[in-house]
């Protein structure tokens, strides 16, 4: 071979090499790592009336469980019971702002929904969807969202309404001239009137004392908020009046509501929904307990004749149902009630 030729093929050697270390094999080539998206963090302030041991906040202890383990912890639910952070009437406003995205309580937001627990006018929690299901409640659930912003997306339940007092009741007329705490609202004040009592329109927080002190004789609530209240350590006589059934309505804030992804959205509605039937089976349960608890602390329980009571609210029914609703929807939803 001559020196030209050797010279040619040395050169092509090197270039192949050249080449061959330019160009990696294709399994060799790693594409470049994708960092996985970080989740959003999301907190709710969650807001109730209701105290620890009431099956009502038992059921929102339920509903931050399933969002915190099944959110795999990027949404974190704090809870305030007990109307920590202020009356009902200030939770709405909070909840408004999106201060707060949910609360628990017996006012829905607007009057239309709330005058739903008139006296004996509501038998069970049944009654209440069908009325709320209609269109006259989808009508008023338009009007709140409208005027508030605000969307009630289900419930909490709680027990029939009662009475604790120091007299024995037996009639409606056993309540005449007896002091008894209400809740400010005119709906509770007329059927007390109706039995013949002098209701005092009172904050909750201001009851135990009023009850120690005699200001008021008695007061009027579900049996768990009384036995969690601790008024059956200060009072004589249970009543079971069932004046009212009246569920906690769970409210949202719409906005906050529609910023969920809807994965998010849908977890939230369903742990509201899980943590209502959650309630209902600590409710069920805690009714005779309660009772027999009261008993052995001395109270006595009376089961009057219930036809009187209904009797004698019948003008407050209606009275308020039409002032309320007008005469139209009243009587559709005497009827949806029968």
């Amino acid at each position: 071979m001559t020196k030209k030729m050797t010279r040619i093929v040395v050169l092509m050697m090197v270039l192949a090499l050249v080449f061959a270390g330019c160009s990696k094999p294709a399994e060799e080539t790693a594409a470049p790592e994708e960092t996985a998206p970080v989740a959003e963090k999301i907190t709710i302030s969650y807001s109730t009336w209701a105290s620890d041991g009431e099956a009502a906040y038992e059921g929102m202890e339920k509903f931050k469980e399933i969002v915190e383990t099944e959110s795999d912890g990027n949404i974190t639910v704090n809870l305030f019971p007990a109307n920590q952070l202020g009356k009902t009437e200030e939770q709405l406003e909070q909840l408004a702002l999106n201060t707060i995205q949910l609360m628990s309580s017996g006012n829905p937001g607007i009057k239309e929904l709330e005058y739903l627990a008139l006296p004996y006018l509501m038998d069970s929690m049944d009654e209440w969807t069908t009325v709320l299901n209609s269109k006259i409640g989808q009508k008023w659930n338009e009007q709140l969202l409208e005027a508030k912003g605000i969307v009630n997306i289900g419930f909490l339940p709680r027990s029939p309404r009662i009475v604790s007092v120091n007299e024995e009741i037996n009639t409606p007329a056993d309540f005449a001239g007896l002091k008894l705490r209400v809740p400010e609202r005119d709906y509770y004040v007329e059927t007390f009137k109706a039995f013949g009592a002098n209701p005092t329109p009172m904050d909750f927080g201001e009851v135990y004392s009023a009850l120690q002190t005699g200001v008021v004789s008695g007061q009027e609530n579900p049996i768990e908020t009384i036995y969690a209240a601790g008024f059956h350590e200060i009072q004589d006589y249970l009543i079971i009046t069932n004046h009212i059934v009246k569920p906690a309505f769970v409210s949202t804030n719409k906005q906050f509501l529609d910023s969920l992804s809807p994965e998010y959205k849908e977890l939230i509605l369903k742990a509201v929904d899980e943590g209502r039937k959650y309630a209902e089976e600590i409710m069920n349960k805690q009714g005779a307990d309660f009772e027999a608890k009261m008993e052995e602390a001395g109270m006595t329980i009376i089961r009057p004749d219930l036809a009187p009571f209904v009797e004698v609210t019948q003008g407050v029914r209606d009275t308020l149902g039409t002032s309320v609703w007008g005469e139209e929807d009243y009587q559709a939803i005497l009827e949806m009630t029968k």
